[in-house]
This record gives structure tokens, sequence and C-alpha cells, in this order.
């Protein structure tokens, strides 16, 4: 849809919603996820609405249920965060919305830095500062939503039951994040890796707490560095895959380099170590063994476990949404040539091996602060696999 097009419609959306005629004075194309064109636009000053400015995001129609389900969730996480005091809030609020139209009118976060820019930074001091501000904030995320998880399911029950031919996508997503740990798995015992017992354990215990942990919490969860952004207060955005689940795989995807995100995104010891600690002063109070730093480490470890093992699983197959629907198909006995280091690789390619150096490599380091032993098992399996997939750049 050309974007006057989508102006006209979200001009009319807005006047539905508050009255008067809504009107944009200016547009600015911003960097968008996916297929989705997001503006920002200027409004002209009216007394109907006080918003000097908007983000309009609209979400084209791909004949794919998978990417109207994520829609579906995303209108559903934003009216849920929306109705959060703006001290819990983790990001901007919905102004308006028309599912039919695959619009969205949001409130503008500002002109802030995003997250993947800001990990550029050489200066250690603003690196570990930032990541302490993002545990502040995450941790404040969770904390301020653990025990509403009934009121955000009230609102996900609410849009699915207008659109019941999308309920078969719903949940596709966790659904497969255990499957698609246990083929990451698959695929590395298929390069030649072993996968010790107590790597594919504490795998299974990730996959199992992800829905039935009591430390549950409203998580975005696909917390790529590009869907944070850093302005007046940490944000996060993009709401596709926000549910309630286990927190300890959003810790977990920073101390893992956030995994699946193609950028430099290594996070060092020392940086993991405050924002953890920021994190943990955030949530102690609700969630009192979050301060037993074993219990922690243990619980990060499994999860980062199953981050790594279903990132191979997701990047074998080149998307999510191919890795998704693609798990009940493959044939076990298929591995990846991204473990061959004799290959002719694209830059595509380079850009996924590196991935799983970092990720893998993270999990190596932050395994081995554990206190017994089956912690330096877990980074031994790790440093394999990362020496398997090192680029000579490295």
């Amino acid at each position: 849809m050309p974007a006057s097009e989508i102006v006209d419609k979200a001009q009319a959306l807005l006047s539905r919603k508050f009255g008067g005629g809504q009107r944009f004075t200016e547009t600015q194309r911003l960097e968008g996820t996916g297929t989705a064109t997001v503006l920002r636009a200027r409004l002209a000053p009216q007394a109907f609405l006080q918003q000097r400015s908007v983000v309009v995001k609209y979400v084209p129609e791909t004949g794919d249920l998978f990417d109207d389900a994520a829609l579906l969730r995303e209108i559903a996480a934003y009216q849920f965060t929306t109705s959060l005091s703006e001290n819990v809030r983790p990001g901007p609020y919905m102004l308006a919305h028309d599912m039919d139209a695959r619009l969205m009118v949001i409130s503008d976060s500002g002109d802030g830095d995003r997250f993947s820019e800001l990990l550029e930074s050489n200066d250690p001091e603003a690196r570990e500062q930032m990541l302490r501000n993002l545990g502040s904030a995450l941790g404040r995320m969770h904390a301020g939503t653990a025990g509403s998880e009934k009121s955000f399911r009230t609102l996900l029950n609410r849009m699915f039951k207008q659109y019941p031919e999308l309920e078969p996508s719903r949940d596709l997503r966790d659904r497969s994040i255990g499957p698609a740990t246990f083929h990451g798995a698959t695929l590395i015992r298929n390069a030649g890796i072993r996968v010790p017992e107590c790597v594919a354990a504490l795998a299974e215990d990730a996959t199992t707490r992800l829905a039935h942990s009591r430390s549950r919490a409203f998580t975005p969860f696909d917390l790529s560095p590009d869907n944070i952004i850093v302005a007046q207060r940490t944000e996060f955005l993009d709401y596709e895959w926000a549910d309630f689940r286990d927190v300890n795989y959003d810790l977990a995807c920073v101390i893992g380099g956030f995994p699946q995100y193609a950028g430099r995104s290594v996070i060092s010891d020392e940086e993991g170590d405050a924002f953890l600690k920021a994190w943990v002063e955030e949530v102690e109070d609700i969630w009192p063994d979050t301060a037993n730093e074993a219990h922690l480490h243990e619980r990060i470890t499994a999860a980062l476990i199953s981050w790594a093992l279903s990132s191979v699983s997701v990047l074998h197959h080149g998307s999510i949404g191919s890795a998704l629907t693609s798990l009940d198909d493959d044939d076990p006995e298929t591995s990846t040539r991204l473990f061959n280091s004799d290959e002719d690789f694209t830059d595509a390619e380079h850009l996924v091996r590196r991935d799983f150096y970092e990720t893998f490599s993270s999990l190596a380091r932050y395994a081995r602060q554990g206190g017994d032993n089956r912690f330096e098992v877990v980074a031994s399996f790790a440093e394999e696999v990362a020496e398997r997939v090192k680029e000579p750049e490295h």
C-alpha cells in the first residue's frame, strides 16, 4: 500500500476514535520490521488529541495465517501495555487500531538511539551503564506485570474470538520452541558434535519452564537490539511474539548477545553482571529466589542453551517462519553445511556462522561461572560448537 494511502487511513482512524479532523502535516518513513511500513507523522494542532506526533504501523497482508496471528497478538499486547501505569509500561502506548485495515497508531518514543547502534560504542563505561539501564527497564516490566496474566489473556482471547480462523496459529511459536531446541541439538549431533546428557536435560528443563515457571511476566520475547529504543528511558518495541513466559529467557537472550540477531552484539562478562544486578534489584521483592546466584545461574544457563540450540534450527531453515513450519517435515538425518568449515559460504551464511560463534561462546563463558561440574560440561560443549564455526577473523 502506498504511504499516501496509509496516511489517509490513519488520519481517518484517529478522527473516528478521537473526533475532529485529524490531519498529518508531515510524515517520515522509519525502519520497520519485516514487510511492515512504519511512519512517524506530525499532527496538526487541535483540541481533540494532544499528541504532537504519532507512529503509524501498517502490516500488509501476506496470505499467511501465521503473520495474521502475529498481528492480532501485537494489537492485544499493545492494548495490555497501554492499560499499565507509565512507570511500568515497557514502551509506546496504542492510540488506535484497525485489524481489518492492518493498521496501528501508537505514541511516538521520540528520536532515541536504537540499542543496536549503542552496542557499537567502544566506551566500556557507557556500554556498562547502557546494560545496567536495560536490566532496570526489563526488571520494571517483569515486576510490574507479574500476576497480570489473566488480564492479558482476556484481551488476547477477545481478539482471537473475533478472528477464529487464526486460532490454529495462535500459539505456534511457543509450541515450537521445544521442538526447535531439540531439532537444533539433532543438527549439531549430525555435524559430529556430541550433545552431553546434562545439556539436553537443562534444555528440556528450560522449555518446560517456559510455560510453567513461577517467574512469569509479560515479555515481547523478540529482544533484538533493533527493537529496543534508548531515549529518555529504555523502551521495547514490536510485540508480535509478546506473551507471559518464563523471564529467564529474556535474561538469557541478553547474556547470549541476542541470539538470531545478525549484528555484532557480544556482551562482556562485566556487562552481563551489571545487567543482571540491575534486573535483580527490580524483581527480588516479588521473586526472592532471584537473589540466589546459584539458582539464577542455573535457570539462565538452561534458557541460554535453549536459545542457542533453537537458533541453530531457525538459522538453518533461514527464518523463524520457515523453521516453525518445517520442523515436522524435516529429514531427521539432515545436517547443516554451516558447521563444515571447508564450505564456500555466502555473505549471509558468514553472518549466521558468526551468530552461532557469538551465542555459543557466550554460553561457554556464562556456564563456566557456575559452581558444579554440569556447567563445566556445558561450557566445553559450547566451546566445541563455537570452534567449529569460528571464522578466520576471530
